[in-house]
């Protein structure tokens, strides 16, 4: 079921206003651009899969199996290696906030609960007077 045009703007409000008091918080769900490819990567795996095609057509016109064998998975290397980007395996761990932010040493300090407070003083004031208490 589509939110009506009432909900959509409240939802878009408490975005920017979430957004606005947690920036951290900001980063982590911003959308991402996954790594880009190099050229020099793609030249690189092209030379190997050319490289491969090349034994291969020679170990067919000899009968060497073997070579066919090995031209093979040099093509097949080649052809993995221009289309896969590389990992970072350091450096980029600590970013994007592995979990709540809460009481950890890098945790901003002071009016961190603003945003709930105000949310639970606007649902309260929508929903009317709490007879539980």
């Amino acid at each position: 079921m589509p939110l009506s045009e009432h909900e959509q703007k409240m939802l878009d409000e408490m975005e920017r206003q979430l957004f606005a008091d947690d920036p951290r918080l900001a980063r982590a769900f911003a959308p991402r651009r996954g790594p880009r490819r190099s050229g020099r990567r793609i030249l690189l795996g092209l030379g190997g899969v050319l490289l491969g095609l090349v034994l291969l057509v020679f170990a067919v016109s000899l009968p060497a199996i073997w070579l066919g064998v090995i031209a093979f998975l040099l093509m097949l290397a080649g052809a993995v290696y221009a289309v896969t980007t590389p990992t970072r395996s350091t450096g980029d761990t600590g970013q994007g906030g592995g979990g709540g932010g809460h009481g950890g040493p890098g945790a901003p300090k002071g009016d961190g609960g603003a945003f709930m407070r105000r949310m639970e003083e606007r649902w309260e004031k929508r929903s009317g007077p709490d007879t539980r208490r």
